[in-house]
């Protein structure tokens, strides 16, 4: 048995714990301590018989709930434990209904937690739960211990018992024994009965007489008994007449057939050649109809030439027609596409038509002039340039205009205030400062304008010049006679006018210089690009735009026109496939230039020529089915009789005749076989009853050697006409036995007087004394006798016994757990077993040097042993049942612990093994011996499956 899940619904720090898909093998579970693995232990604990009350069970929040589904022999069941009920089993699907005794057997629930339950704390010689030694024995060796244990007491006994009755040879003429009172009692009634019984001749004649009448009753018994059996026999053979007369006919009926004929005939297969018979005649029917439809249904010739010509293109046909639609809907693609693309030409042309009224609808001109993003950058900043410096032109102009009209107030203003103040006194400012300071500004504008733009370099220029006039303007020191600041004001303003405007047209005459170069850029560079020249500068930019994107289009279109073309002449190449597979059988045109043409009618008469081959199917699957009929009937046909074997060129006239005589072979001989069957059915019947024991009594006087009953019966009733004859020697033959009956039981009261009076001859009261001790000392004395006897026997038998057990299963027992000790140890030659089985007094053996007592091991290895005997006491029950170790090898080294889950894995071959642990070494181990485990980590009562041993190690590191 094994769990395929578990679920613990209430038990102690379990609520509604699931282990689900269990492995049968291994099962690792990890989880720190007081995770709940010993109440998990605990709870597989109460499998065998439920929850008992009382105890150090850890409590239920409301009520004891466990819920397994199991596997046992094969089949499924559902295990469900309620409080402190009885375990519940019911079978999953077909099995049948068992209880928790079927799957636990003689596995008592005391084994169960010490064998299959261990934890570390029991792995001692005596661990919790264990009275004694001898309560350990009880658990180790199963149920039979009991007996082991008395048996030797038992025989004591016996012997005990024996040698009271009869000492040790059981001699009655020996004082000392209890044989010897009814032994002498015997002797002196024997005596006494001789004394007693002197006879007389009237004792003898008594005697003489009733030995007769006991001889003649004795004569008559014997003639009662004949007279009874030949009556038995009579009314055996009544019964038997009429059977043993059908018996006859049927062997007559059967004398001269060959039986052997009868059992070679394949009558099993009449039914069979029945329905290959209506199987032929369907096929043929089938076969007639495929080849009419295909005749009259054929778009080409229907000759056999063109039906060869289909089967063999089969798969060609097939293959094309496949893809016959996607041709179809190519075809009406590429006629789309084709149009599109016309209407794509037609208003590409239009548009450069439109752009460029010389150029007309060529692609010519588009194609002739170079296009590119390096261009269309230049064409760009080109015309950008010199819109801009056109731009900066104007507006200088501009500015020049209002500084020469505002110079020209300032000035009527200062001729004005000349008038005004004559005593006004300036001094002249000297020329040189402001002609550097105008140089300088000139320089760095015409730099800056180089560098960057124009614009740029002319505002920087003028910023220079304010600057340095203004720092030359400050350094003027003027002194006048009256108030002259309004004066020079407006004197200082006409002056810096005067700057600007001579900046001004500075700059101006630069633009032009400047527009005049980049205008002639621009002339070259629609010459390079082949523009037409007479396009203003102003629309190059946009003319030239229109241009790329025409040169986009026009790619774009050929680009689709190729891949036209190409499409084009695939789809040629397979119409091409097409057109010359059907070339065979038609005759049309089509031309692979054109493809468009005609590759409606070839698609058309592939779809007729797929038509055909369907219909040319038909026909080839009905000649296949009556093939296969003939040769079904030819295989039935040929098991009877080899001559009557049939073929494909066999008519069908002819074959059915062969059918029609089979049957009526197969009918004669079915007649045949009932009637075997009847007669071996009458004979079974006769033969049945003649094996009673009683029949066989009346009928054993005529039997001659082995003769068979039947035959002795048959020969019997050849004597008799019919069943009436032999009732009437019934009825005479009881009659004589009624009349022998009335005379034996005179004879009887005949014997009674004589014995009557035989008894009162002799003397009668020291007769019946004698005979009273006589029988008293008989039946004491085979009292004793028996007594005596059976007590020795059951001496003898009781030690043969008690040594066969012992071997049988102590040393079976010792003999497995020295072979995993030694296994796990590598250490140790095994261990033995000193003294009587209940001491379970072991020695650990080694080869070359002195054994080891229990008390003398060390406590991991004095649990490696006791580890032994229960494992190997495990493998030796005839019950698979999981098995629990609670961390029982944490006291173990690597090594020993590496061994251990060695030979754990050896008892996954037969039982199901959880191991609860705390430590990651163990999982470790268990990853780094490839054993076949399943992991999950415990915590406070929940399960959680762990895909790998790394994980759950690493969890309980964690932990």
């Amino acid at each position: 048995m094994y769990l395929n899940e578990l679920r613990i619904d209430d038990f102690g720090c379990f609520r509604n714990a699931r282990l689900d898909n269990l492995d049968d093998r291994l099962i690792v579970i990890g989880g720190p301590q007081r995770a709940g693995k010993t109440t998990f232990m605990q709870a597989l604990r109460q499998f065998p018989n439920g929850v008992s009350r009382g105890g150090d069970l850890p409590p239920a929040t409301d009520e004891y709930r466990i819920d397994a589904e199991l596997t046992h022999e094969g089949e499924r069941y559902r295990y469900v434990l309620n409080g402190h009920a009885s375990p519940s089993i019911s079978p999953i699907g077909d099995g049948q209904n068992i209880d928790a005794g079927d799957i636990f057997g003689p596995v008592t629930e005391r084994q169960y937690r010490n064998l299959y339950t261990i934890s570390l704390d029991e792995l001692r010689r005596l661990p919790p739960g264990i009275d004694d030694s001898e309560d350990l024995a009880r658990v180790l060796l199963g149920g039979a211990y009991g007996d082991i244990a008395e048996i030797p007491e038992i025989e004591e006994s016996f012997n005990d018992r024996a040698y009271d009755i009869g000492l040790s040879r059981g001699d009655p003429s020996t004082t000392s024994s209890e044989l010897n009172d009814p032994y002498r009692t015997i002797r002196e009634g024997i005596e006494a009965r001789k004394e007693a019984s002197q006879q007389v001749d009237e004792y003898r004649s008594v005697t003489q007489k009733l030995e007769d009448k006991r001889s003649e009753q004795s004569d008559l018994e014997d003639e009662i008994a004949r007279r009874q059996q030949i009556r038995d026999r009579l009314n055996i053979l009544k019964e038997l007449f009429d059977p043993l007369q059908q018996l006859e006919t049927l062997n007559a009926q059967l004398e001269d057939v060959d039986l052997d004929a009868i059992d070679d005939f394949p009558t099993h297969l009449a039914d069979r050649l029945d329905h290959f018979e209506e199987q032929f005649q369907t096929a043929t029917t089938d076969l007639a109809e495929a080849r009419r439809e295909f005749d009259q249904n054929a778009t080409f010739d229907t000759t056999d030439e063109y039906y060869e010509w289909l089967l063999e293109h089969e798969t060609e046909i097939d293959s094309l027609t496949e893809d016959q639609k996607l041709w179809a809907r190519t075809a009406e693609e590429l006629v789309e596409s084709e149009e599109s693309l016309e209407e794509n030409r037609r208003d590409i042309e239009r548009e450069i038509a439109s752009l460029h009224s010389e150029w007309g609808e060529s692609f010519t001109h588009i194609d002739e002039i170079e296009t590119s993003a390096v261009d269309t950058a230049r064409v760009a900043d080109v015309a950008s340039t010199i819109e801009d410096l056109r731009t900066e032109r104007s507006d200088l102009k501009a500015s020049i205009d209002s500084a020469q009209t505002r110079k020209q107030e300032l000035e009527s203003q200062l001729e004005g205030m000349e008038e005004e103040h004559e005593e006004t006194r300036e001094i002249t400012v000297p020329k040189q400062k402001p002609a550097i300071v105008a140089g300088v500004a000139i320089v760095v504008g015409t730099g800056v304008g180089f560098a960057a733009t124009p614009l740029v370099g002319g505002v920087v220029g003028l910023v220079v010049l304010a600057v340095g006039l203004y720092a030359t303007d400050s350094t003027v020191t003027v002194e006048t006679t009256v108030d002259a600041d309004p004066y020079r004001e407006l004197k200082g303003q006409v002056a810096t006018l005067d700057g600007d405007l001579q900046a001004d047209s500075e700059r101006l005459t630069e633009l032009d210089d400047q527009i005049e170069e980049k205008q002639s850029e621009l002339t070259e560079l629609v010459t390079e690009l082949g523009l037409p020249e007479a396009l203003p500068a102003s629309e190059v930019p946009e003319f030239y735009k229109q241009v790329v994107e025409l040169d986009d289009e026009i790619a774009a279109y050929r680009e689709k026109q190729t891949e036209w073309e190409e499409d084009k002449e695939n789809f040629a190449s397979d119409i091409e496939d097409v057109a010359t597979l059907l070339d065979d059988v038609a005759d049309f045109s089509w031309a692979a230039e054109e493809p468009l043409e005609d590759a409606d009618k070839v698609l058309a008469m592939l779809e007729a020529v797929a038509a055909d081959l369907e219909l040319a199917r038909d026909v080839r699957r009905a000649e296949r089915d009556r093939t296969e009929c003939i040769e079904d009937i030819d295989d039935v046909l040929t098991e009877w009789d080899e001559d009557q074997s049939i073929d494909q060129e066999t008519d069908d006239e002819d074959i059915l005749e062969y059918i029609q005589a089979f049957n009526d072979e197969a009918e004669r001989i079915s007649e045949l076989q009932e009637t075997v069957e009847e007669r071996d059915r009458i004979e079974t019947q006769v033969t049945s009853r003649l094996e009673n024991e009683s029949a066989r009594e009346a009928f054993e006087p005529l039997q001659e050697d082995d003769e068979p009953w039947i035959d002795v019966v048959r020969n019997v009733a050849t004597e008799y006409a019919d069943t009436d004859a032999i009732a009437d020697e019934i009825r005479n033959e009881k009659r004589q036995i009624e009349e022998l009956e009335a005379k034996r039981d005179e004879l009887h009261e005949d014997c009674i007087e004589l014995e009557q009076r035989q008894e009162d001859l002799a003397s009668e009261e020291d007769l019946r004394e004698a005979r009273g001790k006589i029988e008293e000392g008989r039946v004491e004395f085979e009292r004793l006798g028996e007594a005596y006897a059976v007590n020795r026997i059951a001496e003898t038998m009781v030690k043969q016994l008690h040594e066969r057990l012992m071997e049988d299963i102590v040393h079976s027992l010792v003999d497995d757990a020295s072979d995993i000790f030694r296994e796990i140890t590598q250490e140790y030659e095994g261990i033995e077993l000193d003294g009587d089985v209940q001491s379970l007094d072991f020695r650990a053996l080694r080869e070359d040097n002195h054994d080891h007592g229990v008390g003398e091991l060390s406590r991991a290895t004095a649990e490696q042993l006791f580890l032994a005997v229960r494992l190997a006491r495990i493998q030796q029950t005839d019950v698979s049942l999981p098995v629990v170790l609670d961390d029982a090898a944490t006291n173990f080294d690597p090594n020993h612990m590496s061994r251990v889950f060695e030979v754990i894995d050896q008892l996954t071959a037969s039982n199901q093994v959880f191991f609860l642990t705390c430590h990651p070494q163990c999982v470790r181990i268990t990853a780094s011996n490839d054993l076949s485990a399943q992991y999950w980590s415990l915590n406070s009562g929940r399960f959680t499956r762990r895909e790998t041993a790394d994980t759950l190690e690493q969890q309980l590191s964690a932990d």
